[in-house]
């Protein structure tokens, strides 16, 4: 099978226009089949059988991220590529580690998503300041405004923004005028935005955590105090370096009356326990129980980690941040060097 050609035919029954992908890709390793879905798999999700020439039929048109993984001897490789269109024809080669596309005809999503990112990173490579990176982003926004490719561009704006709420609700106000379909995809981050611009509070009345002894514990929030509070987990590496953070930190911390909080969304109680106790951490660890209606991330729709939130003693959120550095600035405490 080395370096045999892969033919996808995709097509949608029950379209007149016979929507198909040709999927041409020179594969360098044997493969044995492939998975093909849509980013959420809400509504295109097969695993098929590998052999030259394939016939799917698909539930709609293209017009998502998707999905193309490939199994064989090199293991499991998931490549995302964004596609719409009628009758699409990839080319490329399959390294074994990567899909490494070379021309995509009859679906422009994919090269304006290609123009995007280059821009994009050109920016960051170069330093440019929030401002002009904010502002790149919204007029790429808007100008993609109804096109499903313009959720990426709105999640690179609120994964910068998540702490500044001025920013926020340009972006918010951009995307409540977007079309119903686009904005209600499951990867769009309105209701998440929505939920850090209007959500100014946290009910710890509501939520049960597990101590590292495995009994339940509530969270009380003791009159004159605040709190930061820590959502990780122990395989996410951003988390456990920004700990050392922390550790250097925790003592400034305490003068200024704040308690910080770790509430890891683990599901291996023991696991946890131990990586707990292992690093010492001189902070309050707590993890969450395993009923999702009593999940804190659940309710704050919380996808990245680390997530911060600094609280008042009424569980009010004075600031939410992804960076622990960017927490003692807000709060005027020196940087961790």
């Amino acid at each position: 099978m080395k370096n045999a050609v892969l033919v996808l035919i995709l097509s949608v029954s029950g379209f007149s226009l016979n929507a198909q992908i040709t999927f041409d890709v020179k594969t360098a390793v044997p493969v044995d089949s492939i998975f093909f879905s849509n980013i959420t798999q809400d509504n295109e999700f097969q695993f098929i059988r590998y052999s030259p020439s394939l016939q799917i039929k698909l539930n709609r048109p293209l017009n998502d991220l998707y999905n193309f993984t490939f199994y064989g001897s090199s293991g499991k490789r998931m490549n995302q590529v964004w596609l719409n269109g009628d009758k699409i024809i990839i080319k490329g080669n399959f390294t074994g580690k990567k899909l490494e596309v070379d021309t995509v005809i009859g679906s422009d999503i994919y090269y304006t998503s290609l123009d995007f990112r280059k821009r994009y990173d050109l920016l960051i490579e170069h330093k440019a300041d929030s401002a002009t990176v904010n502002n790149f982003l919204l007029n790429e926004l808007t100008r993609n405004l109804n096109h499903v490719f313009s959720i990426e561009i709105a999640q690179a704006f609120f994964y910068r923004n998540v702490s500044n709420k001025s920013e926020l609700l340009r972006v918010y106000n951009i995307l409540a005028g977007q079309d119903a379909a686009v904005r209600s995809h499951l990867l769009n981050p309105y209701p998440k935005i929505g939920k850090v611009l209007f959500q100014n509070s946290i009910d710890f009345r509501k939520f049960t955590f597990n101590n590292p002894e495995g009994k339940i514990e509530t969270i009380a929030l003791a009159p004159g105090k605040k709190y930061l509070v820590d959502m990780w987990f122990a395989a996410c590496a951003p988390c456990i370096e920004q700990h050392k953070e922390i550790t250097a930190r925790l003592d400034v911390l305490k003068q200024n009356n704040i308690e910080v909080i770790g509430i890891s969304i683990d599901q291996n109680q023991k696991q946890w326990a131990e990586f707990v106790t292992t690093k010492n951490y001189r902070w309050k660890n707590l993890r969450e129980t395993d009923d999702p209606v009593k999940m804190l991330r659940t309710d704050m729709l919380i996808e990245v980690y680390p997530t911060y939130f600094l609280l008042d003693s009424n569980g009010n959120i004075l600031f939410r941040s992804n960076s622990f550095r960017e927490v003692t600035e807000h709060l005027k405490f020196e940087s961790a060097q």
